[in-house]
């Protein structure tokens, strides 16, 4: 089959029917999307004309020519064994007279060669042939859009199990019950029956549930988010995820009810299946709703969990449980894998036959899929993956400890807050590494993290520290990052935003990191030559942004280097200026809480002048800065760092000076003293150590003077490996700096506590860095 080139792939759901061309070799070009003649666009239609229309669009969208092949993923509870479909509520509403689709198919294009399968069978056709699924023994994908129903697989014995009619998995069926605010609903389904799964749960059902509170709870919903959104004119899609995003409480209250029944399918399937390494949710409302979807279920789970096991390994269930992004269950190219298995365009539930084909794909196409004898090759197929045989059937092998799922811990952050969990160690795919992290750090845009001034997703912090490689995947060329060596990573990716470690990537705060291939590539993991002694490794990343600074800054010739902030960053600045500007620079170091000047005024390392801010006379500063060139340094929190940048202009009085804007800035980022300027701009404009030199405003003052301004964000290879070796070089210079160490357990309650409060005293003593203690260098 894989020799007949290309497959016509469609994947027919109640809302679009998507078409596109598949190949294994080429992957999968470019899709056509069009509405589906559903009873949900044609209310008045009947079932015949429907029909007729529906056949119609797909045989339209399969093009003429020699042996054609069309592979289809269909929205419907259909006989797995047949392609005989026998409703879709979406489509046809409760009509439930049996349709031959390859037959009626058939019929209208003889030319055609149909392979007709479930959407959520293509699916799970296209997630399981990830190769790091491979040592799984069952796996379960739900779909939740507008309607739902989940398959299982067997990739043992390559199987999806059906029934009498050759069913499986017709979950939005199942009888289910639902509240709020308080008071049961009864909702009805799209097939006609009331208390239905799908009835609260599927797209159109959580709607029906919005209406329902929106007016058993007025006034809660008008004073809601998510009811002024709608009211402002949003669509409920949007509203609802940008009211879920602030944090709205009603927003949660709804979410909640509509995936109660969903927690208690997998609750159950689990209870009944110990078997099931992994749940998976896709479809339109679980893409859509991601990381709130899954903090729901978590929610749901930790309220109600598995009997015993839900109170003694929590972990065991949650960490089961997958919020696919979108890509991942692909129904299209699952249409095209199933079309490669079977030469008489039937569907079989038995995908582990010698007709079925069940094989190893990506989107890419790399690997073979399967042949027209039917045998297996890639990685599910492999004797050592254990389901493969040289004949090309799959069998079921033994159960071994090779199977076991591995697993390591983490400090995970959700809407509940922190907590330690059990997650599954992925397998690195092409170009990927997968990292121990031996020590972490935790700086001052984490807490912001925590705090909810920053909006960063990842549900792992951590961007600062040292870890190990220990799983190289295919394809990373650097001959260097090998199983055994350790390495720093560059959290700031020069030209990808989808890469900020600890931000929009899990970072530092677990047992194992994976590091995606796009930072691989571009030399984001650094190897060490020697790797800073003890926990010094959480100082690596601030001591190169202070690196950095220096840099730009000791160009200038500054008499005096002036640093506001008393964080980790700022006690460096003092630490090294006389080392990085020159022997007879000044320091004045300005600190903002008055614990902070305490410590100070005791560090075996400390600025010529210390002072607090908020004590500070109009003139005093300026008296401390003395004659000469004056550089700069603001490594303060965003809320602070405008205050800051003004306290310096008024202090300098037209001198020459340099200010660099480390810490961040608060929007607007406009200042009256600098007229017109875009300071986030300014400091965006150098990035990751680009451009070189990097770049410095010359601006003008409101009172007329010049003033020069830079910024930066993130800092390049280079000036991490320096400021690794100057810890190796000179540990006792910044040793107190680390002033509390932690394990991975002890994380959770210190950086609660440092999430729900500023005040950075810990344990009875000011924190200036807290190093999260992973695991040993080896």
């Amino acid at each position: 089959m894989s020799g007949r080139g290309p497959i016509a792939v469609l994947d027919v759901g109640g809302t679009h029917v998507r078409h596109a061309v598949w190949s294994p070799r080429e992957g999968l070009g470019e899709v056509v999307d069009t509405p589906s003649p559903s009873r949900l666009r044609h209310p008045g239609a009947s079932v015949e004309e429907l029909t007729a229309r529906l056949l119609g669009t797909i045989c339209d969208a399969v093009p003429a020519g020699p042996s054609v092949v069309a592979g289809i993923s269909f929205g419907a509870a259909l006989d797995q064994r047949t392609g005989t479909v026998y409703g879709s509520a979406p489509l046809f509403g409760d009509e439930t007279t049996p349709l031959d689709l390859p037959g009626a198919l058939r019929a209208r294009r003889p030319d055609v060669e149909w392979h007709v399968v479930n959407d959520v069978t293509a699916a799970l056709l296209h997630f399981v042939s990830a190769p790091w699924r491979r040592r799984h023994r069952k796996v379960l994908l739900m779909t939740v859009s507008s309607g739902i129903a989940c398959r299982t697989v067997d990739l043992r014995s390559g199987t999806i199990a059906t029934d009498a009619l050759g069913l499986q998995g017709e979950v939005g069926h199942l009888p289910a019950v639902a509240e709020l605010a308080g008071e049961p609903v009864e909702l009805a389904c799209d097939c006609g029956r009331t208390g239905h799964v799908a009835s609260y749960a599927s797209g159109p059902g959580l709607g029906r549930m919005a209406d329902v509170l929106r007016e058993r709870a007025a006034d809660r919903w008008r004073a809601s988010g998510l009811g002024r959104g709608m009211a402002a004119g949003a669509s409920f899609e949007a509203a609802l995820g940008g009211a879920l995003d602030a944090g709205d409480a009603l927003a949660a209250e709804l979410l909640d009810a509509a995936t109660a029944p969903v927690a208690d399918v997998l609750r159950t399937a689990l209870c009944l299946d110990p078997e099931l390494d992994e749940l998976a949710l896709t479809g339109g409302v679980v893409t859509g709703l991601g990381r709130h979807y899954e903090a729901s279920l978590h929610r749901h789970f930790r309220r109600e969990g598995l009997y015993l096991t839900g109170e003694r390994a929590p972990e065991w269930l949650t960490d089961r449980i997958t919020i696919c992004a979108p890509g991942d269950a692909n129904g299209l190219i699952g249409a095209g894998i199933a079309a490669l298995g079977t030469p008489d365009g039937t569907a079989h539930g038995d995908l582990g036959t010698p007709d079925a084909g069940l094989g190893s794909s990506s989107e890419t196409g790399n690997a073979a899929l399967g042949t027209p004898h039917g045998t297996v090759h890639g990685d599910l197929g492999t004797p050592d993956a254990g389901l493969g045989t040289p004949d090309g059937a799959v069998r079921a092998g033994p159960e071994t400890p090779s199977r076991r799922i591995p697993r390591h811990h983490a400090v995970v952050r959700d809407a509940e807050g922190l907590h330690l969990s059990a997650r599954r160690t992925p397998e690195p795919g092409p170009g990927e590494l997968l990292l121990a992290p031996l020590v972490a750090g935790v700086c001052g845009t984490d807490l912001q993290m925590l705090r909810g001034i920053r909006d960063d997703g990842a549900p792992v912090l951590g961007h600062e520290g040292v870890a190990r490689i220990v799983a190289a995947g295919p394809g990373v060329q650097d001959p260097e990052l090998v199983p055994g060596t350790h390495v720093v990573v560059n959290p700031t990716h020069p030209t990808d935003s989808s890469f900020l470690l600890g931000h929009n990537v899990d970072g530092l705060l677990q047992g194992r990191a994976l590091i995606p291939a796009t930072a691989v590539r571009a030399g984001l993991v650094l190897p060490l030559p020697e790797v800073p002694p003890g926990v010094l490794g959480a100082l690596v990343e601030p001591l190169a942004v202070v690196r950095y600074a220096a840099l730009a800054l000791a160009e200038h010739r500054p008499r005096t280097l002036l640093v506001f902030g008393d964080g980790t960053v700022g006690h460096l600045a003092v630490r090294t200026a006389r080392r990085w500007y020159s022997p007879g620079v000044r320091t004045v170091h300005v600190h903002h809480t008055r614990g902070g000047l305490e410590w100070s005024a005791q560090a075996s390392y400390a600025a010529d002048e210390r002072v607090r801010f908020a004590d500070l006379p109009p003139d005093t500063l300026t008296e401390l800065l003395g004659d000469g060139p004056l550089a700069v340094l603001v490594a303060t929190p965003a809320p602070a760092t405008l205050a800051c940048l003004e306290a310096a202009l008024d202090a300098a009085g037209g001198g020459d000076t340099v200010i660099d804007l480390v810490g961040g800035l608060a929007r607007p980022a406009v200042s009256p003293r600098l007229p017109g300027v875009d300071l986030a701009g300014i400091r965006a404009a150098n990035r990751t150590g680009l451009p070189q030199p990097p770049y410095i405003a010359q601006l003008g003052t409101d009172d007329g003077h010049k003033v020069r301004v830079l910024g930066h964000r993130g800092v390049a290879g280079e000036h991490l490996l320096y400021a690794a070796a100057e810890l190796c070089r000179a540990p006792e210079r910044y040793r107190d700096l680390v002033t509390h160490v932690v394990d991975l357990p002890g994380a959770v309650p210190v950086l609660t506590q440092l999430g729900e409060s500023t005040d950075r005293v810990v344990s009875g003593r000011r924190l200036v860095k807290l190093a999260v203690r992973i695991g040993e260098p080896s």
